[in-house]
C-alpha cells in the first residue's frame, strides 16, 4: 500500500475538510496550544468540565491532514467521558503509535476510529503530527491541574491591596507557558518584564517576546491568558506586548535558562 493510500484515506480526508467539534470554548476550563515548528502545524485544544466529566472539547488551528483529521477524531473520542478516562485514553493511542511496526494494536474500543490512523506508524516524522492534538489536550490537563493546587495553596488577601500571595501564584501560573521554540518557560527566558495584580483578582502581564517578528507572538499571548485564567481568583487578565528594554537572554534569562540555551 502506497504511502498516500496509508495517510490519506476517506476518513481522515473527511475529519481534514469537515473537522469536528471545530471551534473554541471561551470560557474554558481546559485551555492549551500546541504548536510543530517542523511542520507547521497549530493548534489550539479548549474543553468543558462538569463536575469530573469532559462533556465539551473542541480544536481548532492549521496544518496538514493528519495533524487536523487526528484532533477531529480525538474530539469526538474523549467528550463525555469522566476526566481521568480521557486523560488515560491519549496514553494508549500515543503509545500504540510509538510502538514497534511488529508490535499488536492495543486501541482500546473507544478509540477504535483511530485505527484509520495505521499508516502513520510507518513513517516516524508524521507520528508528531498524529500526537499534537492528544499531547496538546494532555498538556492543558496538566496546566490546570497545577493551576488548581497552586490556587488551593494560596489564600486570599488577609487585607485590601494585599496581594502577595496572588502575585506569587501568577508568576508561578506564567512559569507553565512554554516558548514554543526554545522549549523553555517564559519567566526563566526573561520575557516577563512585570507583573501586576490587584485585590480585584485583575492582573497585567508586561511582556516581550525574542523578537519583534516571532510567528509565535499570538500562541504565546494565548498560552498566558489560558494560563492565568486558570487561577481561580483571576477576573480580568491584560497582556501588554513590548519591545523596550530589547530582550537579551546574557543578562534577562535565568541561569537555568542560560545553561539551556548553551549561554556561559
Amino acid at each position: 500500500m502506497s504511502l498516500t493510500d496509508d495517510l490519506y484515506r476517506d476518513v481522515i480526508l473527511e475529519h481534514f475538510r469537515q473537522p469536528h467539534n471545530w471551534g473554541r470554548l471561551d470560557p474554558a476550563d481546559i485551555a492549551a496550544q500546541g504548536v510543530n515548528p517542523f511542520c507547521g502545524d497549530d493548534l489550539e485544544i479548549t474543553g468543558r468540565l462538569q463536575g469530573d466529566t469532559l462533556v465539551t472539547l473542541m480544536s481548532q488551528g492549521k496544518g496538514c491532514s493528519i495533524s487536523q483529521a487526528s484532533a477531529s477524531l480525538m474530539t469526538d473520542a474523549l467528550k463525555g467521558r469522566p476526566l481521568e478516562e480521557a486523560i488515560q485514553l491519549p496514553k494508549a493511542f500515543k503509545d500504540s503509535l510509538l510502538l514497534s511496526t511488529d508490535a499488536p494494536r492495543t486501541l482500546p474500543d473507544a478509540l477504535s476510529e483511530l485505527h484509520v490512523l495505521e499508516g502513520v506508524k510507518k513513517y516516524p516524522v508524521r507520528i508528531k503530527c498524529a500526537l499534537l492534538g492528544w499531547n496538546t489536550f494532555l498538556e492543558g490537563v496538566e496546566q490546570r491541574q497545577k493551576a488548581a493546587a497552586q490556587a488551593d495553596a494560596a489564600p486570599s488577601p488577609s487585607e485590601p491591596g494585599d496581594t502577595t500571595t496572588w502575585q506569587g501564584a501568577a508568576q508561578a501560573a506564567l512559569k507553565t507557558v512554554i516558548d514554543p521554540e526554545l522549549n523553555i518557560n517564559i519567566v526563566d527566558l526573561g520575557l516577563v518584564y512585570q507583573t501586576e495584580v490587584n485585590g480585584e483578582g485583575q492582573v497585567r502581564v508586561t511582556y516581550t517576546l525574542t523578537s519583534p517578528g516571532c510567528p509565535l507572538g499570538p500562541v504565546i499571548q494565548s498560552q498566558l491568558q489560558a494560563a492565568l485564567k486558570k487561577l481561580l481568583w483571576v477576573t480580568q487578565v491584560h497582556c501588554n506586548l513590548v519591545w523596550t528594554p530589547p530582550w537579551d537572554p546574557k543578562t534577562m534569562a535565568s541561569e537555568e535558562a542560560k545553561m539551556e540555551l548553551g549561554l556561559w
